[in-house]
């Protein structure tokens, strides 16, 4: 069999797909056929101008960090009112041994890894990408309380990578100062309101996952009304309550935002995005729905193994054109 030749576009030397895992992987069907179509734009991602420019990745690294973060820093919380429910029924060494390993969040970090671990992304990104998860999960314990901290640290990451990428694309400082401005003001309000219903924690959330419920069955297209809403509405629920489980959700509304950003800056449309705009498919409303919800599981699943399987891949296209321009 012949080997696949670079090919040349516009003056830029293009590897063969050999040399890009996800490319291949994606194009080979080795990935659940769910994840193949949260590829296309992996794929994108992949080639060497795109892959690892400033633009197109930092904010994607921060909406990882603040995803995962504040995924296993909810877990911890869980962790603790599953343990104040199950207390009865242990006695002090078993009670003390089991609130030790924080249930919820190692059966979560081993069940995610376990799913990475089997995607055909090289073993390196594979490990990489399951590091971060156990990191999460055994740093979330030791963070400060105040879920603050999470939301300005991955903030304060955006800010750093900023500073030392300096991309050239003026969207990406005004999204920067228009989510600094939301941190200010977040901060004010905290000073102004914070823990005003308090005793009426279990009210409000009953409110706000109702709210949240009727948005998302409701809407004809509810991506985008559900992170704004989510994001905002969780945020002032926690500065209403001090309940720290409202702060973590919201940052995962937060981080949808973050990532629309991304897509935004890029020029790229998100798929979930893109799979509810298209009207091309035959198939049953049920059918579509159904396949809209399992690509969007898959990429959710997957993201920090693309994620680290696309830097991977870029690195390899930029070593290749390296080689060739030797």
């Amino acid at each position: 069999m012949g080997t696949r030749r670079a090919t040349s576009t516009s003056g830029v030397t293009t590897p063969p797909s050999s040399t890009w895992p996800c490319i291949s992987s994606a194009s080979t069907s080795r990935f659940p056929t769910s994840i193949r179509s949260s590829c296309s734009p992996l794929r994108q991602h992949c080639t060497p101008l795109r892959a690892l420019t400033p633009h197109t990745t930092y904010t994607t690294y921060m909406y990882l960090t603040l995803q995962v973060a504040s995924n296993f820093c909810l877990l911890v919380c869980l962790d603790k009112r599953f343990m104040t429910v199950v207390r009865p029924l242990l006695d002090d060494a078993t009670f003390a041994l089991v609130e030790s390993t924080h249930a919820l969040s190692l059966v979560t970090a081993i069940s995610w890894s376990t799913v990475l671990m089997q995607s055909p992304a090289p073993a390196s990104c594979r490990l990489l990408s399951a590091a971060v998860i156990f990191a999460a999960h055994f740093g979330a314990p030791h963070l400060p309380s105040d879920p603050a901290f999470i939301e300005y640290s991955s903030y304060a990451l955006f800010l750093a990578l900023l500073l030392l990428c300096q991309p050239t694309n003026k969207l990406t400082y005004a999204y920067g100062a228009g989510f600094g401005a939301w941190f200010f003001g977040c901060f004010h309000l905290s000073k102004l309101a914070g823990g005003m219903y308090e005793d009426q924690a279990a009210t409000v959330a009953a409110a706000e996952m109702s709210a949240l419920f009727l948005l998302a069955f409701l809407s004809m297209d509810p991506v985008k009304k559900i992170a704004f809403f989510g994001a905002i509405s969780l945020k002032v629920c926690f500065v209403l309550t001090g309940q720290r489980d409202f702060a973590y959700m919201s940052f995962a509304f937060l981080a949808m935002l973050w990532q629309g950003v991304s897509h935004i800056i890029t020029k790229q449309q998100a798929t979930l995005m893109a799979l509810n705009k298209d009207k091309s498919s035959n198939k049953s409303p049920d059918e579509a729905q159904r396949e809209k919800v399992a690509f969007e599981w898959s990429h959710v699943s997957y993201f920090p193994v693309l994620l680290v399987h696309s830097c991977h891949a870029s690195l390899a296209g930029r070593a290749y054109l390296a080689s060739k321009e030797a």
